[in-house]
C-alpha cells in the first residue's frame, strides 16, 4: 500500500492556476523532497493534500484512505504528523506543557519526556515557547509533529532559522525515521538538505512537477557535465575548447562546465597530452534544479 498517492491535482486562486495536474507518490521509508522556488505552490500542494485548502480536481488517498476535504479517519489521525512552515504553539505553555498537550491526543505514541528528548530540549523544558529562539522552536514543531510515532509525516521547510548543528542533527533524526519505515514528505530551500535525506526529489515550478527522479537522475537531466584536471593550458586555450560554457581554477585545478563533455575531454588530450587528475562528473544539485526551473519558465513565456 502507499502512503501517499496523489492524481491529478489541481487548485485555482481567485482566476489564477496554483497547482496544475500534479501527481506524486510514496511508500513507507521513503523520503520525498519537494523543491520549487519561491511561489512554486509547495506549502499550497502540502495544505491541499492535507486538506487544509480545497482541491479543485484531484484524488488524494493517504495511508490507502481517499481524502475528502479535511475529513478523515481517527484512525488514520492516528498515523499522521504535520509540521508546516508557518507554525505556532500558544506562547505561554512551556516546552514540557505543550509536549503533555500533543501526547495526550495520540493512544500510542510519545509521552511528553520522549518528545522533549526528541526535541533535544531538556535543559529548557520550563521555559515558554514565547521564550524560545527561532531554531528551538522548529525543533520542538518537529518534535510535535512526531508525537503520534506517525506512519507518514508531512515537514514543510522543518530547518528553517536552525543553525548548522541543529540542521544536521534533525537530518538524521529523518535518516532515522525513514530507517523505522516513516514515509516522510519533505520541502525545503536548502538544496544540500535534500540532496542528503531525498530518495526522489519533485520540481515545482510555477504549480506544476517539471521533473522527478532521485538527485542523480535530475543531476542527469541537465546538459552540462564537470571537467576537472591540471592542464598546462592558458584560459584562452580552455576557453576555445567544444563544449566549454564556463573555466573556474581553483588551487592548480581546471574547473570546465561543458555542454558536450565527450568532445570537451578528447579536445583536451589532444591539445594537451600532460593533462592530470582528470575528472568528469555529473553538476551539483543546485545547478540541475536552476536550469530545470529556469528553462521551465522560459518556455511559458514563449507561449
Amino acid at each position: 500500500m502507499l502512503a501517499l498517492d496523489v492524481k491529478h491535482l489541481a487548485k485555482v486562486y481567485a482566476g489564477k492556476t496554483v497547482l496544475t495536474d500534479v501527481d506524486m507518490t510514496l511508500r513507507g521509508g521513503e523520503v520525498l523532497c519537494i523543491l520549487g522556488p519561491n511561489g512554486a505552490g509547495k506549502t499550497t500542494l502540502i495544505a491541499t493534500i492535507l486538506g487544509l485548502v480545497k482541491a479543485d480536481r484531484g484524488d488524494i488517498h493517504i495511508l490507502g484512505e481517499r481524502q475528502q476535504g479535511n475529513s478523515r479517519s481517527s484512525d488514520l489521525r492516528q498515523q499522521l504528523g504535520v509540521m508546516m512552515q508557518i507554525g505556532s504553539l500558544s506562547a505561554n505553555l512551556t516546552v514540557f506543557e505543550q509536549c503533555d498537550l500533543f501526547s495526550s491526543y495520540y493512544v500510542h505514541g510519545y509521552s511528553a519526556s520522549e518528545l522533549v528528548k526528541l526535541a533535544g530540549l531538556e535543559a529548557h523544558s520550563k521555559q515558554r515557547f514565547g521564550r524560545l529562539s527561532g531554531g528551538q522552536k522548529q525543533r520542538l514543531l518537529f518534535a510535535l509533529a512526531l508525537a503520534a510515532k506517525p506512519k507518514l509525516v508531512f515537514l514543510d521547510e522543518p530547518t528553517l532559522g536552525m543553525d548548522v548543528e541543529a540542521r544536521r542533527a534533525l537530518w538524521q533524526q529523518v535518516r532515522q525515521l525513514k530507517q523505522q519505515g516513516v514515509a516522510v514528505v519533505l520541502t525545503t530551500h536548502y538544496l544540500e538538505e535534500a540532496e542528503h535525506l531525498a530518495d526522489r526529489i519533485a520540481v515545482l515550478n510555477q504549480g506544476m512537477v517539471v521533473a522527478s527522479g532521485s538527485p542523480a537522475e535530475l543531476k542527469a537531466l541537465t546538459r552540462y557535465k564537470v571537467i576537472q584536471c591540471e592542464s598546462t593550458l592558458s584560459d584562452q586555450a580552455l576557453q576555445s575548447l567544444p563544449g566549454v560554457q564556463q573555466l573556474q581554477r581553483d588551487q592548480g585545478l581546471c574547473i570546465l562546465h561543458s555542454s558536450h563533455a565527450e568532445s570537451t575531454v578528447q579536445a583536451l588530450l589532444q591539445a594537451d597530452d600532460s593533462v592530470r587528475q582528470l575528472e568528469v562528473r555529473p553538476v551539483a544539485l543546485e545547478q540541475a534544479f536552476l536550469q530545470l526551473t529556469q528553462n521551465t519558465s522560459k518556455e511559458e513565456q514563449a507561449l
